[in-house]
């Protein structure tokens, strides 16, 4: 398939004779060996699998030795068993939660941070790189080209999904083009990771001809966000200072009269976003980096949450998200890691950021990581280890040497666990 190289296939490789290699071993399980037909996944009783390890089970998570049994992929019965009794010690994680991506400038790895101010240091410039129209991501993808769009997002979703990622919410610019090049990546892609697309109309550029009521009027307009409303899950909005009012309270009535999700960027620069986002009612605030208390305790009073992308403020400059006081609030917080030209898709990273910038408890880190970007995104079926869920887990290899030695499975995960740790994914 495009976007699968040569790279991707020595990985497999990879994981495929690290996978036998446990299988083999003492950690293989606990079952006889005759009821395995690979190291963690198919067993041949009642149901089509069984994963045996430490299992994070729940959204605290509750750590217990045990099986969790599979049938058509959802969760059927989580068995706890003594850990003298169990044979393998790899953990069972549920898969990441990304609540807020941008794959389509894969393409842009290494962009110019700004202008250069000394011969080693670049003044950061946040609008210089992603505000719309001008911004260089915006002139990047303006000019590619919808084959190379497709194959670059397919490999992003690949990588994703080696990193243990499970679902992603992707702001997909460019109108009804854009969203379906991610439509189409993502069915070529071929992974078991679920895309939450969050499409923008291409007509509501803060320098469009046309604004306000003439625009939300126009055919045009119209037509394509009719349609992109049909294939979307939701809008995304980059932000209440580069839209018309009128035309974002428009957007916002229409999306959600759909029953469609509202996201929209707010505070990242500064704060002067912020409240008009609010008054939009949208069902989730990306970053908040520049928010204050008064806006935190209305954030926390409208029951909206936010997804935070602390590596992504760091590379803009921007300053870091006030990540403590909201969870003072209440506010259900969620992690994304934001435009891949600036961070790898990578929620490994995104923990261990977080982790040591603000001492953040391992179980708060590990529910921002799952089961709340999956309330947050509306995906139930997904985020934890439950009974009735869709298995959606990782094995990871707690005999790594990254992982060897952990005394503390959670705080190991969080802290330290690595893509490289994962035996396989469920």
């Amino acid at each position: 398939m495009s976007g699968f190289d040569d790279s991707d296939f020595i990985r497999l490789l990879e994981i495929v004779d690290r996978t036998e290699k446990e299988r083999k071993s003492e950690t293989a399980g606990n079952f006889p060996k005759s009821t395995f037909k690979d190291g963690y996944g198919d067993y041949a009783g009642d149901y089509d699998r069984v994963v045996s390890g430490l299992i994070f089970a729940g959204t605290e998570p509750d750590l217990i030795y045990g099986n969790v049994y599979i049938q058509d992929g959802i969760i059927q019965e989580i068995e706890e068993l003594r850990e003298s009794e169990m044979k393998s010690k790899n953990w069972i994680v549920p898969r990441f939660v990304n609540a807020h991506t941008h794959i389509g400038d894969t393409l842009l790895k290494d962009p110019p941070l700004g202008s250069e101010i000394t011969p080693y240091a670049y003044r950061r410039d946040l609008d210089s790189l992603v505000r719309p129209p001008n911004g260089l991501k915006h002139r990047f993808l303006t000019e590619l080209d919808a084959d190379s769009a497709v194959c670059s997002m397919e490999s992003a979703i690949w990588e994703m999904y080696q990193n243990g990622i499970s679902v992603f919410a992707d702001f997909r610019e460019g109108g009804i083009d854009g969203a379906a090049a991610l439509l189409e990546a993502s069915k070529n892609a071929g992974r078991d990771i679920h895309p939450i697309l969050f499409g923008r109309p291409t007509l509501t550029s803060p320098e469009s001809s046309v604004s306000g009521s003439a625009l939300t009027s126009s055919n045009s307009f119209l037509d394509e966000f009719r349609d992109l409303l049909e294939i979307c899950d939701g809008i995304g909005v980059s932000g209440a200072n580069d839209l018309d009012e009128y035309v974002l309270a428009k957007i916002a009535a229409k999306t959600q009269s759909k029953r469609k999700r509202l996201a929209i960027h707010a505070g990242e620069k500064d704060r002067s976003d912020i409240e008009p986002a609010l008054s939009l009612d949208p069902d989730l605030l990306i970053h908040m980096t520049n928010a204050e208390k008064t806006d935190l305790e209305a954030v926390a009073d409208a029951g909206i949450p936010i997804a935070v992308c602390v590596r992504s403020n760091l590379v803009t400059g921007v300053g870091l998200p006030p990540v403590l006081s909201m969870l003072d609030e209440g506010i259900s917080v969620c992690v994304g890691t934001d435009n891949v030209m600036l961070n790898a898709p990578d929620m490994f990273e995104e923990l261990h950021f977080l982790s040591k910038i603000y001492g953040i408890t391992d179980a708060m880190l590990f529910k921002m990581a799952t089961s709340n970007g999956a309330d947050a995104l509306g995906c139930r079926f997904t985020g934890s280890i439950e009974v009735g869920k869709k298995a959606d887990m990782m094995v990871l290899n707690s005999k790594s040497l990254n992982l060897k030695h952990i005394k503390d499975p959670l705080a190991g995960f969080v802290r330290r666990a690595r893509a490289d740790d994962i035996l396989g994914i469920v």
